[in-house]
């Protein structure tokens, strides 16, 4: 029988899955292990002699030492990629052949392998689309829990070079009536749809840089319907932390008379999401049904996705305001179009939508499946915060069905993924620790809870410190039982 096959992914933080077999562990044992695996995946050939992972992982160690923690690391690493593996066995993924250590090629895929082959394949003679999911599919950064490691600079330069071989060639493609587009223009929508990768990817500031370049790249062409779109991308990302600033900027440019009905679904539906970041549910589901109208009048490419994101938002807009009732019809209804997008990052948060719409109902099961579904999609899609926060919730209904063991793993697993990025993300990992912890551990799950509480001011997110109060009354009310 052929081993289940192994991906291993990179972009956007280190994470495995199996297609079947046994689940596989959420924390390694040993660090050294974890590095060990990353070293191979980047690898030319995913092969590298003994002496170069130990002058990585132990450089300041004697040699009798280095090959001790060489041996217990490669166990570990073999156990954790293949738990059912006898003490003895031979591993289907990471093998030896005399010094080298090598990843088993017939039974391991690596995400950066096949987005790098993406890559060349659209710049060889590619059209805009293939060159635009050709970005998308490199779009996650590169091992963020490892930012500022000297092994992977190397793999990070290489994959700037073709992001930005694959922006320079979507700024120069020609239009689809065979004409050559403005190339200020062309460039500022390339910067756009960057901003969107980079906004996934979790790294908000480089987004909001990209995204104000964008938007004076028009301005400078005095292009009023691409300022507005341009607008509610910058609007979405600054709404985060800077509400005031994101509605200024989308008065500043607001749809003309003339304006397409996409743009002005987009424009609707960046005002909902900074409306409801800082509280005003009301008005945000008034945008949010404004983008729904706007989006059925549109027939473009984009027509799912607009609907689905409208949808979706008046689901979130509903639930937060305590309507949890009347937001299961606007989840469901958001199910069939974001489908059919091929979006997989709007399916997550789709799916995501209806996980909470079931958890406030009660149903936690169903919940779980949609949970489950969502933390798939984030993570193929290259999205660490938004696998982090699902990672959150899922351990949260863990908690509620009292499965405290998978409860902890997800949390736990959660908190390491978001400590790169700190803020909002982390605020709501730090939450669902916390209250895993609570019962066990009450002084750790308070220390937890202040230091949640600091992310999700710094992150400016409503809900996320919303959420930190609450778990915090709950602490108290537990102690008052007690």
């Amino acid at each position: 029988m052929n081993p289940p096959l192994l991906r291993i992914g990179l972009l956007g933080g280190f994470r495995l899955a199996r297609e079947g077999g046994a689940p596989l562990v959420a924390r390694w044992s040993r660090p050294g292990a974890r590095t060990l695996v990353k070293l191979l995946a980047l690898a030319p050939d995913h092969a590298l002699h003994r002496e170069q992972i130990m002058a990585v992982c132990w450089p300041h160690a004697e040699l009798r030492a280095a090959l001790g923690s060489l041996r217990v690391a490669l166990h570990t690493a073999r156990h954790a990629l293949e738990p059912e593996l006898p003490p003895r066995g031979t591993s289907a993924y990471l093998a030896a052949d005399g010094d080298l250590l090598r990843l088993v090629p017939d039974t391991v895929r690596v995400d950066v392998d096949e987005a790098e082959t993406l890559a060349r394949r659209a710049l060889d003679g590619g059209g805009r689309p293939e060159l635009a999911r050709a970005l998308e599919e490199l779009c996650g950064e590169l091992l963020p829990e490892d930012r500022h490691a000297p092994w992977a600079e190397p793999a990070r330069e290489r994959l700037a070079r073709r992001r930005a071989d694959l922006r320079r060639a979507l700024a120069d493609h020609r239009g689809p009536h065979g004409g050559a587009a403005r190339p200020e223009a062309d460039a500022a929508r390339v910067r756009l749809d960057w901003a969107l990768h980079l906004d996934r990817s979790g790294r908000y500031a480089e987004a909001l840089t990209v995204a104000r370049e964008a938007l004076h790249g028009y301005e400078r062409q005095g292009l009023r319907d691409a300022c507005a779109l341009a607008a509610a991308r910058l609007a979405e990302v600054l709404g985060r932390g800077r509400s005031d600033a994101a509605l200024a900027v989308l008065d500043a440019h607001p749809p003309g008379p003339d304006t397409p009905d996409d743009i002005r679904a987009a424009h609707h539906m960046a005002r909902s999401a900074v409306l409801s970041y800082c509280g005003r549910y009301g008005e945000g589901l008034a945008a949010a049904r404004a983008a729904e109208r706007c989006a059925g009048a549109a027939r473009g490419a984009d027509h799912p996705v607009l609907l689905a994101r409208a949808l979706a938002q008046q689901t979130v807009c509903l639930g937060l305001s305590g309507l949890a009732g009347e937001a299961a019809g606007p989840a469901t209804a958001a199910l069939a179009p974001a489908e059919a997008s091929g979006d997989r990052a709007l399916l997550a948060t789709v799916l995501s939508v209806l996980r909470e719409t079931e958890r406030r109902a009660g149903r936690h099961g169903a919940a779980l499946v949609y949970g489950r579904r969502a933390l798939a999609l984030a993570e193929q899609a290259g999205r660490p915060t938004a696998t982090a926060f699902e990672r959150a919730n899922l351990a949260e209904l863990h908690l509620l069905r009292g499965e405290r063991a998978d409860a902890q793993r997800l949390a736990l697993a959660s908190v390491e993924l978001a400590e790169p990025f700190g803020g909002t993300a982390l605020a709501f990992a730090l939450t669902a620790l916390a209250r895993v912890r609570g019962g066990a551990a009450p002084q750790e799950a308070r220390r937890l809870l202040e230091r949640a509480g600091r992310c999700a001011a710094d992150g400016g997110h409503l809900q996320a410190i919303e959420e930190v109060r609450l778990a915090r009354a709950e602490m108290v009310a537990e102690a008052a039982r007690r």
